[in-house]
């Protein structure tokens, strides 16, 4: 049997073996042809096939955030097939819930870790740091993927602060080690395509004006006044997880935010710490499953009650019962979440856990003040908690304050003044408001 390796239209084989080894000269389309002779039944047999191969001067692997259009990567990835370079691209399909976007982003980058070798660059191509955190985590895990960072140069695409992402991005660089994190605008992505190098690449975005910023070992260390971000960065860095950092920093601005409420607009509440725990419930779940939830909690709660009238059983084995009858349903309304597809956190039943007791207030509160007061109460919560919840997820806010964790101090001089708030709240104007008039007229 005899082998025969051809390439292109040439008639001289490049290989009369097995295996055939060709080094193009120039990136484009290679036709392989390789023709097979053997003798059967002393007739000498010809077969042949023929492989396409296309080759490239140099592999950029983009990851891109579930925000940006597919088509407008798609073209991305035409312009760099007509450069002469392989533009790998991966993209996440749609987060149910935008703080849990790290989950798809790790679950993508794991089953194609395969994606990173040989490339010259990676691009970020997001508004936030949960891209690069998942990144991390694959590489730290995988020696064969890290040790290359050392020569290669991440570049993080953000339409937001340069200088708020690069304070986020120390942490993942002391992790990753790469040559270099350059963090820019979209407009740098065909100049990166374009150009050779990264030295090239930063001069020519140079030129054209484009903002940058480079991250390296002379850019990074522990100063003063960024030892909270240090903290924060060593803790992201160190296996707590992004999303339990921002909800740990989010949290004093709910508080923040449901005391103006309560202070300065009057919205009655259960108290401070249930519509807290209610705002990072919905944070952590999503709005809409987190409210329905909520509600199926406190329903549950109220029939569990209304049937056991009639017993009169004392109030702490009562409670006992409420929450046994709660964590059982909750099974059961998860198992229905499975079955229609519905993917929750790992923690979820901690979540609910800890707003299953919003029931036993709105119970005692109903026992106290009767069903109506219950009802209000439990709508100025919710709407309370939906409220910090829109705010709080605004996505600059929570990248905001991952890069500059200081910020939270604030909270502690609005809450001052808050204390010293003695004026009528909002509410009070309209109820007291013929009272109010009376007085004027007086």
């Amino acid at each position: 049997m005899r082998y025969a390796w051809f390439v292109n239209n040439s008639e001289k084989p490049i290989s009369t073996t097995v295996e055939a080894i060709y080094t193009p000269e120039e990136p484009g389309n290679i036709f392989f042809t390789l023709r097979i002779t053997s003798i059967v039944d002393k007739e000498e047999i010809t077969a042949e096939t023929v492989y396409l191969v296309r080759a490239f001067d140099r592999k950029i692997v983009l990851i891109a955030d579930t925000s940006i259009p597919s088509e407008k990567l798609e073209l991305h990835r035409q312009s760099a097939d007509d450069a002469g370079v392989f533009l790998r691209i991966l993209h996440p399909p749609a987060a149910t819930n935008p703080i849990r976007t790290t989950d798809e982003f790790l679950t993508l980058l794991s089953d194609e870790k395969n994606a990173f070798i040989g490339a010259e660059s990676v691009v970020l191509w997001t508004d936030n740091l949960t891209a690069l955190q998942a990144l991390m985590r694959v590489f730290e895990a995988d020696e064969e993927l890290l040790a290359p960072l050392e020569k290669q140069s991440i570049i993080l695409i953000t339409s937001r602060s340069l200088q708020t992402l690069a304070r986020t991005a120390t942490g993942p660089f002391s992790v990753l080690k790469p040559q270099q994190i350059i963090i820019t605008r979209k407009e740098a992505i065909n100049p990166l395509i374009l150009t050779e190098t990264i030295a090239t690449f930063l001069q020519e975005a140079e030129q054209r004006d484009i903002d940058f910023l480079v991250l390296d070992k002379t850019t990074v260390g522990l100063r003063p006044w960024n030892a909270l971000s240090t903290l924060v960065n060593y803790m992201m860095t160190h296996g707590v997880s992004s999303d339990t950092v921002i909800l740990l920093l989010l949290l004093p601005i709910i508080a923040t935010i449901l005391a103006f409420f309560k202070q300065v607009v009057g919205i009655t509440t259960f108290g401070l710490f249930a519509p807290s725990i209610i705002a990072l419930s919905f944070l952590a779940l999503g709005w809409w499953i987190g409210l329905l939830f909520l509600l199926f909690i406190i329903a549950t709660g109220y029939a569990v009650r209304t049937c056991m009238r009639r017993w009169r059983l004392l109030y702490i084995p009562k409670v006992a019962i409420i929450i046994t009858v709660v964590s059982l349903t909750l099974l059961v309304l998860l198992s229905i979440g499975t079955f229609f597809g519905v993917r929750l956190p790992r923690d979820t039943i901690f979540i609910l856990l800890i707003m299953s007791t919003l029931a036993e207030s709105f119970l005692n509160l109903k026992t106290e003040q009767g069903f109506r007061s219950a009802v209000f109460a439990i709508g100025e919560t919710i709407i309370a908690s939906l409220l910090c919840v829109l705010i709080v997820q605004w996505q600059a806010l929570q990248v905001l304050i991952l890069a500059y964790p200081e910020l939270i101090l604030l909270t502690l001089i609005i809450n001052a003044f808050l204390g010293k708030w003695t004026g009528l709240r909002l509410v009070e104007y309209f109820r007291f408001r013929e009272v109010l008039h009376t007085l004027q007229e007086e």
